[in-house]
């Protein structure tokens, strides 16, 4: 999906930004005060060759022309031409082994969703009656035209090229840790880590004593990329004060897995890292000030001495 925002004003566009994502996760941006389209995922840097990377920058230059004319076009008739104005473009589509699943475009103005069109269907869908009278502009053969082509060129293909690039790569199964830690409150905290898994689908759930269930309260991090183009994924489980923590395993399910593997949560709490370190500074300061202490004692002794 992408997303473009421009504000400005009648006389002027003060700030374009675009964002793109693939399955929820960010991939690049665009500002147009630096002018540079932005790679959040390296390898994806890989599968756009230099050329096509400069077609995109070229792309997002023309959109600041079309969102200048667009704001400007909209905001004639305000007597105000110094007021921001904010206009949005939501594009996204949708693959499935190579093939255009859907195509959706979303024209949204002042936080309104004015226009939509889902481009197997081909016709506009207006929102918002009292703008009904510019759809002509949106079936116009330029616009038309401009709309086809950027849908083609820099969505689906688009995404097309990079599914390509990562289906590359092998599978690689997650790597899975299972902590237990206690809270300062005295509740159990359990949690389920998997990294370096590739393709992205996974599935972790907590068992109890065999049994899928609701034990606690439950929070994810969300799927996240890794640098390597693998993903993460933290699953943790907070339990009431009146629960043990024993009896529970955490289950993953993973296509290189094969069969759903299954992690015991460890008896004992996992010891902090951090406090214990934390600890051993303390000590050691304390030991220090204590050598010091002694030493400037001994030190006045032996002054007091010499005076006598």
């Amino acid at each position: 999906m992408a997303q473009l925002t421009a504000m400005g004003t009648y006389h002027s566009l003060l700030e374009l930004r675009g964002i793109s994502f693939i399955d929820d996760i960010e991939v690049g941006s665009y500002n147009n005060v630096d002018q540079q389209i932005t790679i959040k995922t390296p390898w994806i840097s890989k599968a756009l060759v230099a050329d096509y990377m400069t077609q995109r920058l070229h792309l997002a230059l023309e959109h600041e022309r079309h969102f200048r004319w667009v704001i400007q076009f909209l905001s004639k008739n305000d007597t105000n031409h110094n007021r921001n104005y904010t206009g949005q473009l939501l594009a996204d589509c949708e693959i499935d082994n190579d093939i255009k699943i859907k195509s959706r475009i979303h024209l949204i103005w002042e936080g309104e969703e004015y226009y939509r069109i889902d481009e197997e269907v081909g016709q506009w869908e207006n929102l918002k009656p009292e703008v009904k009278t510019y759809q002509y502009i949106l079936d116009s053969p330029f616009w038309t035209n401009l709309r086809k082509r950027y849908m083609s060129e820099y969505c689906v293909d688009l995404l097309r090229k990079i599914v390509r690039y990562s289906s590359l790569r092998d599978n690689v199964a997650p790597e899975v840790t299972v902590s237990h830690h206690v809270n300062p409150e005295g509740r159990i905290i359990l949690s389920c880590t998997a990294t370096g898994f590739y393709p992205r689908s996974i599935l972790l759930q907590w068992e109890k004593n065999g049994e899928l269930g609701v034990w606690g309260k439950e929070t994810s991090s969300g799927i996240l990329p890794n640098m390597d183009s693998t993903f993460y994924l933290r699953l943790t489980l907070e339990l009431s004060s009146e629960d043990s923590g024993t009896g529970y395993t955490c289950v993953v399910e993973h296509t290189e897995l094969k069969t759903p593997a299954v992690y015991p949560v460890p008896e004992k709490p996992t010891v902090e890292k951090p406090r214990v370190l934390t600890v051993g500074i303390v000590l050691a300061v304390i030991l220090l000030m204590s050598c010091a202490g002694a030493f400037i004692a001994w030190n006045k002794r032996k002054s007091c001495m010499t005076c006598i």
